[in-house]
């Protein structure tokens, strides 16, 4: 395999620089739950500013660069354009940063008027995302295709369909519509579907490239249509539990239940065949993300937003586990510079650890101050990590072969 041309290059470094200001926002958030700093932000805005940034200028501008390096290598062509999306949606992602830190998702009110700045950017970061949709299914039509294409259709159709969420929360407000249910349930279908398809469904994508390099023999595309089949409807489970109608509430734990066997399978089916340490530990991260679907979806009347501690640490598990360091993986085979990658998978670690006594089910005696200290430091090392991977690391040799990459 052939290293991806500078532009992409470029792309996943500055997704790792975006990387480390979101994992930073993330630790003000812990310091200022650990020490009550006076910041002058509220802490539920500089989450929202942190996971935002995570979603809009980490993981998919870096997933985008990497389908980008598959197509352009399989075809033999450039996907024309691809630069100068992907620069938009860095820029749109950086947009959103400032109003979801200051007002989070409530409208800014600016000289007598309220706007709601946040719902607006992140409709702008939608028109980035469907630039790359567009240039993707151009190269489709040039003739990228095979299994491959087909997995990548899988993720970008989630990817669609998450910005349906995006949209109908832009436009319920200013259309009258708007309810406590209708917002919270459109939020949750944009952010969910986005990160439990679009990311899971797209880096497991290049899972499965990476496990047939080398023409090796195509694996099963059914669990990952399972997937893709149960996740539209998990949304549900996020939602407080009083706004979920009973019909609903029973196929988001029939949804849940499937994703996660879904998932067990396929890291059942790719084990075996990626041999890389980065990807074995993204894959047995992604196995305890699944058992905890299928947990929820065998105890009657569980839902996260009542475990919200617990619901923290799946979405670190799958977010900063499986998707950051998956990400890292196919970067490396793709000859993208990873250097530290190892640290930056054993500081992620570190932080999964710490936020286990936040679940709640850590015993009580154990507990204090110092579980909220931990957390807060834990967080400065993967944005560190990040860094060093964006700033001192140096292309390398893309892997080539089967599964020993």
């Amino acid at each position: 395999m052939t290293a991806p041309r500078p532009a992409l290059e470029r792309a996943w470094r500055a997704s790792l620089v975006v990387f480390a200001l979101a994992g930073l926002t993330g630790a003000l958030f812990r310091w200022v739950v650990a020490q009550g700093w006076a910041t002058g932000l509220h802490p539920v805005n500089v989450r929202h500013a942190h996971s935002h940034l995570m979603y809009f200028g980490w993981a998919t501008p870096a997933l985008m660069a990497l389908v980008a390096a598959h197509v352009e290598q399989a075809t033999g062509r450039r996907m024309r354009g691809v630069g100068a999306v992907l620069a938009a949606v860095f820029g749109l992602a950086l947009l959103a940063y400032p109003p979801f830190l200051l007002w989070g998702y409530a409208p800014a009110v600016l000289g007598g008027t309220r706007l709601p700045l946040s719902v607006m950017a992140a409709g702008f970061n939608v028109l980035g995302w469907y630039g790359f949709v567009i240039l993707y299914a151009h190269a489709r039509r040039q003739g990228f295709g095979g299994p491959a294409a087909q997995r990548f259709d899988l993720a970008l159709g989630l990817l669609v369909l998450a910005t349906l969420g995006a949209w109908g929360l832009a436009l319920s407000q200013p259309l009258g519509v708007a309810t406590e249910a209708l917002s919270a349930a459109l939020t949750h279908l944009f952010l969910d579907v986005f990160g439990e398809g679009w990311f899971v469904v797209g880096v497991l994508a290049l899972a499965y490239a990476a496990a047939e390099t080398g023409g090796a023999r195509s694996l099963s595309h059914h669990p990952l249509f399972a997937v893709a089949a149960g996740v539209p409807f998990t949304f549900a489970l996020a939602m407080p539990a009083g706004l979920v109608p009973p019909l609903w509430k029973g196929l988001a734990g029939v949804g849940s239940g499937l994703v996660g066997a879904a998932l067990l399978a396929t890291v059942v089916m790719l084990w075996p065949r990626l041999r890389s340490g980065l990807w074995r530990v993204a894959l047995a991260l992604l196995a305890v993300k699944a058992v905890g679907q299928i947990a929820v979806a065998l105890v009657p009347g569980v839902h996260w937003a009542a475990l919200a501690g617990l619901r923290v640490l799946y979405l670190h598990l799958m977010l900063l586990g499986f998707v950051t360091l998956g990400l890292a993986a196919a970067a490396r085979g793709a000859g993208l510079p990873t250097h530290g990658a190892s640290g930056l998978a054993a500081l992620v670690g570190v932080l999964l650890a710490t936020l286990v006594p936040l679940t709640g089910f850590w015993p009580a005696a154990l507990g204090g101050a110092w579980v909220f200290i931990a957390a807060a430091l834990a967080a400065l090392g993967p944005p560190l990590a990040a860094l060093f991977m964006a700033t001192g690391g140096a292309r390398v040799a893309p892997a080539t072969g089967t599964a020993g990459r």
